[in-house]
């Protein structure tokens, strides 16, 4: 059985239980990043594939092990620079495998390029789970280098606990309105399908936080769109 969490692509959703101790493998647990700590009872969160070392915003790397017949007593989260060297390693002890975001913990010295952060379990030397991110000198730097009419934050909905597993299936679609300074000025649930219809209101707040390089030259109807399919995993 594995224990409930979101995965970056498409949502899957099950129950969760206790069980004996078992070592992990890299199937077992997920890696997410965040542009920014998503507030107590957000309806979405900032999903992102890169960070900026000059510490305007507190990005976060979440973890959850998905496994739930392994037994968590810590993790530890290490992140690898460009040139394969340890920038940070730090070890959580107060976890039990169900998601949790962690500070990135950037120092400002360390070297811009593609980092990996990688996980281990219960003070083992195994990598359970390892995922690269990009990260800039500073975000105007991250912001230069995204592509034009790409996000560099794409808001997600965050799955609501109290929904049954079993009916957790559907799909969503909606459009953002990008203005000229990279944000989004309005929302329209394009469509909607199943779970997707109740999942709307967070596809409205997904869409609002999401972040796209300022422009001057966008057009004053410029869209994005976005479209997400849900299902159970068995």
């Amino acid at each position: 059985m594995l224990r409930s969490y979101l995965p970056l692509l498409t949502l899957l959703v099950c129950g969760s239980a206790t069980a004996s101790p078992a070592d992990a493998s890299r199937s077992d647990a997920y890696i997410e990043f965040l542009w920014s700590k998503t507030p107590d009872g957000a309806l979405a969160r900032q999903e992102t594939r890169s960070f900026a070392l000059d510490r305007r915003f507190d990005h976060q790397v979440c973890v959850a092990i998905l496994n739930a017949s392994i037994v968590v007593r810590s993790i530890q989260l290490r992140a690898v620079g460009p040139d394969g060297q340890q920038i940070t390693s730090t070890t959580y002890r107060d976890v039990d495998g169900t998601k949790r975001c962690f500070s990135a913990f950037l120092p400002a010295t360390a070297p811009t390029g593609k980092w990996t952060y990688e996980v281990r379990l219960n003070e083992k030397d195994q990598v359970v789970v390892a995922q690269s991110i990009d990260v800039f000198e500073t975000v105007d730097a991250l912001i230069a280098r995204t592509a034009p009419g790409m996000p560099y934050v794409l808001g997600r909905p965050n799955y609501d606990s109290s929904m049954p597993p079993d009916t957790f299936s559907g799909e969503i679609t909606w459009v953002m309105h990008v203005e000229r300074d990279g944000t989004v000025s309005d929302v329209d649930i394009e469509s909607a399908e199943g779970v997707g219809v109740i999942m709307k209101p967070k596809a409205l707040a997904a869409g609002r936080i999401s972040l796209f390089p300022p422009d001057a030259t966008r057009s004053d109807g410029a869209t994005f769109r976005r479209h997400l399919s849900f299902r159970p995993d068995h």
